[in-house]
């Protein structure tokens, strides 16, 4: 138990919902836990996190209201506010991107779904991934994350390899 006092600890409020036509293949504590481990993995430990799990449709009519991208996408990361310890955003997140792309690669939709909640925390955060420098550091962060998830062999299935090879390395 500790000596520091409930009121002033600091801590991370995470609220998730998902649309309620969707079988989510994840539990919601497992899914705390990720935002938890990856805001925690970048100096943050307080603020407020809202997570949706929805559908390609629903995120695809968000990614073009909010980003102009015309498609669908596995997770989309919306940034309020950040300052150690404390982060603040939203973010969306695709079961059925993940579906596809985990039956692809041969592995468990659950851990799929997870590296999307990763990276959206990652990208909350302050990530990014659009230059080779830029995504190096984020694999390495969420290689960092999955793995003190308990999800070993990530960097076999895990973001950074050629979706061909991500699917061999699969059924290896």
């Amino acid at each position: 138990m500790s000596n520091t006092p409930v009121s002033s600890r600091p801590d991370l409020c995470i609220e998730i919902i998902s649309d309620s036509h969707l079988a989510v293949p994840v539990k919601r504590e497992r899914i705390e836990v990720a935002v938890r481990v990856a805001a925690d993995d970048q100096g943050y430990n307080s603020g407020e996190i809202g997570i949706r799990i929805t559908d390609d449709s629903t995120i695809r009519q968000l990614n073009r209201t909010h980003l102009n991208h015309d498609y669908a996408t596995d997770v989309i990361s919306f940034p309020y506010s950040r300052s150690e310890p404390s982060l603040h955003g939203e973010m969306v997140v695709s079961v059925e991107t993940a579906t596809r792309q985990a039956d692809e690669l041969g592995w468990p939709v659950e851990f799929e779904l997870l590296l999307y909640v990763v990276h959206g925390t990652l990208h909350l955060a302050g990530l990014d991934d659009q230059s080779e420098t830029e995504r190096a550091q984020m694999r390495k962060a969420e290689q960092r994350v999955m793995l003190a998830l308990g999800i070993e062999h990530f960097e076999r299935f895990g973001p950074g390899q050629p979706i061909v090879a991500r699917a061999t390395r699969a059924k290896q």
